[in-house]
């Protein structure tokens, strides 16, 4: 049988309110999770007031190691 482990990484928006995502940061942390062999599964965003976006949440798997 097959067994994976699996990995959260939470992103918070920064800039001044809070509210700025940059495409640029998020690429360069899924790249680095894909170089220790991890596949992206899942993203989900937690919203406040306003559909502002409070943080983001990436999910990823891999083959287990243990």
């Amino acid at each position: 049988m097959t067994k994976f482990e699996y990995k959260v990484i939470e992103l918070k928006p920064g800039g001044f309110w809070g509210m700025k995502l940059d495409a640029a940061d998020i690429e360069v942390q899924l790249n680095k999770m894909a170089q220790e062999g991890w596949e992206l599964v899942n993203s989900l965003d937690m919203n406040v007031g306003h559909g502002a976006t409070s943080k983001m949440f990436f999910i990823f798997k891999r083959l287990a190691t243990f």
